[in-house]
């Protein structure tokens, strides 16, 4: 639904040529740049509880993507290369440091820390999947993943309501899935993802998916839950076809 929302809104702004509010609104303005070299900035200094409108330009010809990590409480949000955005965030009223990724699916990403108050302790990871996930699937997809291999059960499916079930069958390392749509450009759009899988647990997430191309991926980089090495880059992505 939130998807849908955000592309709704997208098609009015590109339609009228107005930019898309959001709960933002009324919040201390931040600004946010999307360059081709990552976001900025890399930190925001905050009071507990103030609420926040990141006023988000992409100065890129890709589409950047915007959501909370490691427990933070941002929704993902879509930003088309070349337009901007205001994302409403609401800092927690406990003392902390929030991180906020800030990423091309697949390509460049930065890590914005939300720091609020004393302690700066880190809100605790917690896996996600889609409201979705709940619902029946027309087929199910079982993967594995390692350092740095994502392993599916099958690699093509057809078209449909998908669920994909995923075990970090690492030793130490914490990983994630997320389904990326390949587009006519090389770009990847990020369909759904099941984020911060802790070492021998799982998740799982149903996304409705058409035909075409797409990878399986781990998207965790450097400063994202304790890792130092982008997963995507170390070879963490395979191809997978929706018939």
């Amino acid at each position: 639904m939130f998807r849908t929302l955000v592309l709704l809104c997208l098609a009015l702004a590109a339609a009228v040529g107005v930019a898309c509010s959001s709960s933002g609104e009324g919040g201390r303005p931040v600004a946010l740049a999307q360059n081709d070299d990552g976001c900025t900035p890399a930190s925001i200094e905050a009071t507990p509880g103030e609420k926040l409108d990141l006023q988000v330009k992409n100065n890129t010809g890709k589409d950047y993507e915007v959501e909370g990590i490691e427990g933070t409480k941002l929704e993902e949000v879509v930003i088309p290369g070349g337009r901007d955005r205001s994302v409403g965030y609401d800092v927690p009223s406990d003392g902390g440091t929030y991180k906020i990724k800030c990423y091309v699916p697949g390509g460049v990403s930065t890590i914005i820390e939300v720091r609020a108050g004393e302690g700066g302790a880190s809100s605790s990871p917690a896996a996600s999947s889609s409201p979705s996930a709940q619902a029946a699937a027309d087929a199910t997809v079982s993967v594995g993943l390692t350092e740095y291999k994502v392993t599916p059960n099958v690699t093509s499916v057809q078209a449909g309501r998908i669920e994909f079930d995923a075990a970090n069958n690492s030793a130490s390392m914490v990983h994630e899935l997320a389904v990326l749509r390949v587009k006519d450009d090389g770009s990847f759009e990020n369909m759904g993802e099941v984020e911060d899988i802790d070492p021998g647990s799982g998740g799982s997430v149903t996304i409705e998916l058409a035909k075409g191309k797409y990878q399986l991926a781990c998207l965790i980089v450097p400063g994202e839950a304790g890792s130092t090495v982008n997963h995507y880059d170390e070879g963490m992505h395979i191809d997978f076809t929706v018939q």
